[in-house]
Formats: structure tokens, C-alpha cells, sequence
């Protein structure tokens, strides 16, 4: 592959993967919105409070894992030039 090509692709998926972590509390709480219509529209508050932290948990997870990964392939993409 391209460095200039792995470079931008890293820098990319270190954008996307901050804007998931910045933006996990409201795509968590849409997410599980969405699940509870799911579920007929009622749902026990506690178990509401759970789905909606681990959606939210799920969306930082994915967020931190794509950033870090890619942010160090940017930064050894970088030393290697």
C-alpha cells in the first residue's frame, strides 16, 4: 500500500473513531430509544438505565479501539517516512 494512502486512511479512522467517543452519549441514547420501541414502547426504568450505558459503553469501545489503532499506525506511518 501507498504510504501517502495509509497516512490519510489512518488520519481518517482516527477522526471517525474520536467523533464515535464524542459522540457515543447521543447515539447511545438513540440506540436505545430505538431498542425500547423495539420492545413494544415500555420497558422497566433500571433496565432502560442498562441498555442505555451499554450502548453508550459500546459506542466509546468502538470509538477507542479505532482511534488508538489508528492513530498508531499514523504516527509509525509517520516515523517510517
Amino acid at each position: 500500500m501507498n504510504k501517502s494512502l495509509f497516512v490519510i486512511t489512518s488520519l481518517v479512522l482516527f477522526v471517525v473513531g474520536l467523533l464515535l467517543i464524542l459522540n457515543s452519549v447521543s447515539w447511545g441514547h438513540e440506540a436505545a430509544n430505538g431498542y425500547l420501541q423495539s420492545q413494544g414502547g415500555s420497558m422497566d426504568t433500571a433496565q432502560f438505565v442498562i441498555v442505555l450505558q451499554e450502548y453508550i459503553n459500546t459506542y466509546r469501545w468502538i470509538g477507542g479501539i479505532l482511534a488508538v489503532i489508528s492513530g498508531l499506525g499514523f504516527i509509525k506511518a509517520i516515523e517510517l517516512r
